[in-house]
C-alpha cells in the first residue's frame, strides 16, 4: 500500500528489478491519473486534485543520478522504473537525490604526530651582519701598507698630512683604533718619511 512513501532496496546488480508497484487507496469520487511521466495524481472525479504522487530520485554508487519514471498501471496501481540496467551505473543503486560528481579525495591536516612534536622546528640561520668600516691601527706603517690594511677592514684611506709618498709611516691616525663607523669610511692620516719619522719616534 502506498502511504505517501515510495522507497525500494538497494540494487546490486543489473539482475535486480527496475520495476515497483504501490496500491494507492482510493475513496469513493477519486481516480488515480497520469501527468507526466514521473508524476501521477490522485483527482476528483469533479476534477480538481486531492494530491500529486512524485516518482523517487535514485543514484549509484559514484553519487550519478540513475533516471526513474513513474506511470498509472492499473486503475489503482502506481508502478516507478528505475532504469540501472543500461550499464553506465556503478552498483549499488540506491533510493535518493545523487551529487552527481562522485566522491573526491580531500586531504585534511591533523594534530602533529609524535616525530614532530620530539623535534622542535629548525630555526632559520641568522644572517651575517652587515660589514662595517673597523678602523686597525695604522702607525708605524707605510702609507701604502695603510692602503692595504684599510681596504680588509672595509676602511678607505683619507687625506694624508706631511709626506704624501708611499713609503712614508703613519705617525698619527685621525680615527680612534677599533672603532666600527659606516662601510668605507675615510681614515686621515699623518706620515712622515725617512729622518722625519726616525726623529719622531
Amino acid at each position: 500500500m502506498y502511504n505517501g512513501l515510495m522507497s525500494f532496496g538497494d540494487l546490486h546488480g543489473p539482475e535486480d528489478p527496475e520495476e515497483f508497484s504501490w496500491e494507492v487507496n482510493l475513496y469513493e469520487g477519486q481516480e488515480l491519473r497520469q501527468v507526466d511521466e514521473r508524476t501521477a495524481g490522485v483527482f476528483y472525479e469533479s476534477g480538481p486534485r486531492a494530491f500529486a504522487i512524485d516518482a523517487v530520485a535514485a543514484h549509484d554508487a559514484e553519487g550519478k543520478t540513475v533516471p526513474t519514471t513513474l506511470s498509472v498501471t492499473q486503475p489503482n496501481i502506481i508502478t516507478l522504473a528505475v532504469h540501472h540496467r543500461d550499464g553506465r551505473f556503478v552498483y549499488p543503486v540506491t533510493a535518493g537525490e545523487g551529487w552527481e560528481g562522485g566522491f573526491q579525495s580531500v586531504e585534511i591536516e591533523g594534530p602533529p604526530d609524535e616525530s614532530q612534536l620530539s623535534h622542535p622546528p629548525l630555526l632559520e640561520p641568522a644572517s651575517p651582519p652587515s660589514p662595517t668600516c673597523l678602523v686597525p691601527d695604522l702607525t708605524g706603517r707605510t702609507l701604502r701598507g695603510s692602503r692595504k690594511l684599510l681596504h680588509q677592514t672595509h676602511c678607505r684611506l683619507g687625506a694624508v698630512r706631511g709626506e704624501q709618498v708611499r713609503s712614508a709611516h703613519v705617525v698619527t691616525q685621525y680615527r680612534q683604533i677599533g672603532r666600527s663607523l659606516p662601510l668605507w669610511t675615510k681614515v686621515d692620516v699623518k706620515a712622515l718619511t725617512g729622518l722625519q719619522y726616525s726623529r719622531a719616534n
